[in-house]
């Protein structure tokens, strides 16, 4: 029903990933091991991590030490997961049970009766079981009756195989003289039932209620004492915007699972009264508690509608309206689509413990959600605007709405901004609210394109279709967004050094293949989409944007049909309004042949700036020295932007020159495009046209070229429609107006051009051509194998690698964290190791025995053995985050691995040489201990020893 099955699953979804998320770290913090848990947290700073720097910084820093970080991690973690396990089981059982125990308590709290009870007359039953049998209910559900209640209405609840309807008192005692209203009430809660709008619904609000008590009040207690109340006023400070962010995100999942609760239930409602109508109910009942509206305007109006969201039913006039005319049904609100994002972003957030190797699967998941909730309204408004003669919705509103929902909950989350108050640059979000305007406007007009091919004919399976490519080519926006995109929020980090270094290239090239700007250029083709030809970025879903509407364009110049009835519309048994000229605006002001026309005319520019790539690197010596791979780089990249460019150019010629459909169009146009594009380099490159270094071989053409035609020519296209739909209204803009008085004559003149049948199979042939050629290329160019870790080409390798300098506070944690986290245990260790080996070496001294001194030149080699072992475990450790202490720690080690070769020395050469040489050593490694014990006091690091 309009997508609300789609949207409670999601809210479903966002609870069980936030209890994922929320039950572990109160768990954690109820039964954890404080000092264990303070030095868990010391890891990071004694890595030398600023909770202050931005992420991208803070990843480059994770990324110097990663082996002391994991040790040091695992060495203070503490595993509840069993308990974790047994609280969500507890929860989910809670649920169970409160979702069994609703009915009962229903009945109870109102003291309900039987309705034979009052059945005095003997014909309230027979009529009740009349209106199961017009419902065509499988089970006749158990009717009781409320007598202290004085209202009018009913209610259905209980559990799917135990359906009760509850009926007011005053609705019994009115049977006799208003009988079209009692008929119209339990219609309305037959209708529920028949729905199963209960079990859904009731489920939803026990699981709700459960996981506000158990898991969401106390996940929120312990974030307000960590934010408050924990630790010192340092730390609380320094890693106050991320707890902050976190209990904000707590409060918004609450507002979006409640308001989106309410919202579907108001919109099943209005569902019910149709079917009720559909089953002969009297619209008199209706007519009469729909009391008139009073004109309100400005803050009344806006508290009005404001306090409508909190009701679960909606307003008397708006379902008596629906009734004959159920436009609500297929209203793109702006409200449901906000949560919707909103509501997708939260989950995110709590999927992030997800390992790299499922980001394909969170992209999918979170793509399946948003799109799939707007891409279901957007059908259904299409389909509901051409049955009945209205405009056809433009579509990038309900983007606009999701992609600003996302927005808000990256900002008031802390995803984006991690421990700071807000992204250095929250603008680079807009690249999400784009992505999903671009996506809801194709679904809008791909709907409209296979609605008109498909005449007499289901919508279900192009609409399934049309859902799944809007969903992998969102997926893919965001797989690329959280590998590489997502750090652009906080500036651009990479560097032109790091992302050519990425390509296997050490740094720029020499002088004399050096291309200038060109080079620049080049580095940021790295970060952008189309890198990976992988399989798990999901790029290749992209190339169905052009590949399906060009297959619908097909069919719809096919001879076809009559409008044929949609089973879930025709159900609403409402009069619908064909306009006269329907048939007339059911034609294409256009057909496959003029995108087909236009996609070679792009083509053929692509092939002619193809042509011109010698004349631009004609700088370049290929046969320098070390030049062979820059220049293949090259030519490889501006190649590619020539493609890119010609699709962009061919998108928005063609969107400005189109009325319907013009962002498919404009798509579709691109696509052929770089087909062509692609061949062509390719051609050029095998008859050495590009004056390359190299031949262009298939496997650079499935690695670089398609992916990149594909995941960045496609967007980039997309966005230039918009800005060629944006040229061409302007251009049109003294006769806007009359653009829908214009556009039947157009149709209809097209409609009467006469075209030869060789001619039109001979374009139905090179469009079908087209779609194979694209999306089988793409097929095969797909690398199923999948990396165990991360790409080689990670964001981390391309940023900057230099970090600020923390501050003094920052400073000073970090200083106590090494210390805390395992720094002065290994220098108690290394003084251990001293003082037993300072205690071997008295008792050499005072052998006087040759069975004395072989029994502590045996003690020499084991305690050789344990400062060797304590030398080691020391070198593993974190280096100290400061030069001093760097430069001190670093003396520390190396005066000790000197004094573990005297003291090895010494077990092997007894003699007085060497016996200098190890009293010299363990006197300097004595001194560089107490050193950097009293440096470490000095910082307040350590509490000074005493005297």
């Amino acid at each position: 029903m309009a997508g609300t099955t789609l949207r409670f699953v999601l809210l479903l979804a966002l609870l069980a990933a936030a209890g994922s998320t929320m039950i572990p770290r109160t768990v954690r913090y109820l039964l954890a091991s404080p000092e264990k848990a303070d030095r868990l947290a010391a890891c990071s700073l004694a890595a030398g991590i600023d909770p202050g720097v931005p992420a991208h910084t803070s990843f480059v820093q994770a990324g110097r030490q990663p082996a002391p970080l994991e040790e040091c991690t695992a060495r203070f973690a503490q595993d509840f997961t069993p308990v974790a396990l047994g609280v969500g089981a507890a929860a989910l059982a809670a649920a169970f049970a409160v979702y069994w125990l609703l009915p009962v308590w229903r009945t109870r709290r109102t003291r309900v009766v039987p309705v034979e009870a009052v059945d005095v007359h003997g014909d309230l039953r027979p009529l009740l079981d009349e209106l199961v049998a017009v419902a065509g209910l499988d089970r006749t559900p158990r009717f009781v009756v409320d007598p202290a209640s004085r209202g009018t209405g009913a209610v259905a609840f209980g559990r799917p195989r135990r359906p009760v309807i509850r009926l007011d008192g005053g609705l019994v005692a009115t049977a006799d003289t208003e009988r079209a209203r009692l008929r119209a009430v339990v219609l309305h809660e037959l209708a529920h039932l028949h729905n199963k709008d209960i079990g859904i619904t009731y489920a939803t609000l026990a699981l709700w209620r459960v996981f506000l008590l158990v898991v969401l009040l106390p996940w929120a207690a312990v974030g307000v004492d960590i934010l408050l109340l924990r630790g010192t006023a340092d730390i609380r400070g320094m890693y106050a915007p991320f707890n902050t962010h976190a209990q904000v995100l707590g409060g918004l999942l609450v507002l979006a699972v409640h308001l989106s609760r309410l919202e579907i239930v108001r919109h099943r409602e209005i569902y019910a009264d149709l079917m009720a109508a559909r089953w002969g109910a009297s619209a008199k009942p209706w007519d009469d508690d729909a009391a008139p509206q009073r004109t309100r305007g400005g803050w009344r109006e806006l508290l009005a509608r404001f306090a409508a969201l909190r009701h679960t039913h909606p307003p008397q006039a708006l379902r008596r309206t629906s009734l004959t005319d159920p436009k609500v049904l297929f209203a793109l609100k702006a409200l449901p689509h906000f949560l919707a994002g909103l509501a997708a972003d939260i989950l995110v957030w709590h999927l992030g413990a997800l390992p790299h190797r499922l980001l394909w699967l969170k992209a999918a998941l979170a793509a399946g959600l948003v799109v799939g909730i707007g891409g279901i309204a957007l059908w259904r408004a299409v389909l509901y605007a051409l049955r009945t003669g209205q405009p056809v919705p433009a579509g990038w509103p309900v983007g606009l709405w999701l992609g600003l929902g996302v927005v808000v909950g990256e900002l008031t989350g802390p995803r984006a901004a991690m421990n700071r108050w807000l992204p250095a640059h929250p603008e680079a979000l807009l690249i999400l609210v784009a992505a999903l305007v671009l996506v809801t406007t194709w679904t809008a007009q791909n709907a409209e394109w296979w609605l008109r091919a498909r005449r007499g004919r289901s919508p279900g399976p192009p609409m399934s279709a049309g859902l799944a490519v809007a969903v992998l080519a969102y997926a893919a926006v965001l797989y690329w967004w959280w590998s590489v995109g997502e750090v652009l929020t906080e500036g651009w980090p990479f560097t032109t050094t790091g992302l050519l270094s990425s390509y296997g290239l050490p740094g720029l090239p020499p002088p004399p293949s050096d291309i200038g700007p060109l080079w620049h250029v080049v580095a940021v083709t790295g970060v952008l989409p189309g890198t990976l030809a992988r399989a798990g970025s999901l790029w290749w879903g992209t190339v169905l944007l052009w590949v399906l509407p060009l297959l619908a364009l097909v069919l719809r110049s096919l001879p076809g049909g009559v409008w044929g009835a949609d089973p879930e519309t025709e159900n609403l048994r409402r009069p619908v309004r064909v306009p006269p000229d329907l048939e007339a605006r059911e034609s294409a002001p256009y057909g496959p042949g003029r995108l087909l026309a236009a996609g070679l005319a792009g083509g053929a520019v692509c092939a002619a700036g193809l042509a011109l790539v010698p004349a631009r690197l004609s700088g370049a010596d290929p046969g320098a020295e070390g030049a062979t791979g820059p220049a293949r780089l090259a030519h490889l990249m501006v190649s590619v932007l020539v493609i890119c460019a010609a699709m962009a150019l061919a998108a928005a010629v063609v969107a400005a020159l189109t009325d319907s459909g013009w962002l498919t169009a404009g798509l579709v146009a691109a696509g052929i495009t770089g087909l062509v594009g692609v061949a062509s380099a390719y051609a050029m490159g095998r008859t050495d046209t590009l004056g390359a270094p190299y031949p262009v071989s298939w496997s650079l053409l499935r690695d670089t070229h398609l992916p990149y035609t594909v995941a960045l020519g496609l967007p980039v296209a997309g966005l230039a429609a918009f800005a060629g739909r944006g040229v061409g209204l302007l251009g049109r803009w003294p006769v806007v107006g009359d653009r829908a008085d214009r556009r039947p004559t157009t149709a209809v003149s097209v409609r009467k051009r006469s075209v030869h049948p060789a001619s039109k199979g001979a374009v139905h042939a090179v469009a079908i051509a087209a779609v194979v050629a694209g999306a089988g290329t793409t097929a095969l160019s797909i690398d199923g194998s999948e990396p165990s870790g991360r790409s080689s080409r990670s964001a981390t390798s391309m940023m900057d690698r230099s970090t600020p300098a923390p501050s003094k506070a920052v400073a000073k944690l970090q200083h106590q964290a090494w210390a805390a986290a395992g720094g002065l245990e290994r220098l108690q260790a290394l003084r251990a190791a001293e003082r037993t080996y300072s205690g071997v070496l008295a008792a050499v001294g005072k052998s006087t025995t040759d069975a004395e001194l072989l029994l502590a030149m045996d003690r020499v080699k084991d305690a050789c053995e344990t400062l060797d072992r304590a030398t080691r475990r020391a070198g593993t450790y974190f280096t100290v985050p400061s030069e001093a202490g760097q430069r001190m720690w670093a003396r520390v080690l190396a005066r000790h691995r000197t004094m573990t070769g005297t003291c090895h020395a010494l077990a092997t050469r007894p003699d007085s040489t060497t016996a200098t040489a190890v009293a010299t050593a363990r006197q300097s490694a004595v001194d560089s201990v107490d050193a950097m014990l009293y440096w470490l006091a000095e910082k307040r690091a350590i509490r000074p020893e005493s005297p």
